[in-house]
């Protein structure tokens, strides 16, 4: 009687290679997922320290402005100004452009509230400023971002 020979079965193996390409796949969508979820947040404005700061509860509903000191470069390479001092949704606008700007986003957000992020260095007479719009805006709940320490410092202001 003649006996067929099995083929000889190779050896199972992990391919690496589309595994790898799907890892850094997922690193890149991840990366740029948290890039966009980041607040309207330029490296320029060095916030204040208060050491009774407290992190905000509700991120979500906040209409960001940031009062970039005057001659700050905005991410776009724009120098802030007098008339110009206010930073929103990546434009520089100012006392008039930051009241249009939060009255439309009130219209989409209704129970908006401010997230005002004002450099440490800027006279508190542009912080007014930027309240006075918002408040004209309709704008009236307002929350100050500060640091608890001062990250600055390479001992964490210690």
């Amino acid at each position: 009687m003649k006996v067929k020979k099995t083929h000889e079965i190779e050896e199972a193996r992990v391919e690496l290679v589309p595994l790898i390409d799907c890892v850094f796949l997922l690193l890149i969508f991840f990366m740029c997922a948290a890039t966009m979820t980041k607040v309207d947040a330029p490296t320029e404005v060095q916030l204040p320290i208060a050491s009774n700061g407290a992190e905000q509860k509700d991120p979500e509903r906040r209409g960001t402005v940031n009062v970039v000191p005057i001659g700050g470069r905005t991410p776009d390479g724009e120098f802030s100004t007098e008339d110009r001092p206010f930073l929103v949704f990546g434009k520089l606008v100012g006392d008039e452009g930051l009241q249009e700007a939060m009255t439309t986003h009130r219209k989409t957000e209704p129970n908006m509230r401010l997230y005002l992020r004002a450099d440490r260095t800027v006279k508190f007479a542009l912080v007014k400023r930027a309240m006075t719009a918002c408040a004209a805006a309709g704008v009236s709940d307002v929350i100050f971002a500060t640091y608890e320490r001062d990250i600055y410092l390479k001992d964490g202001g210690k």
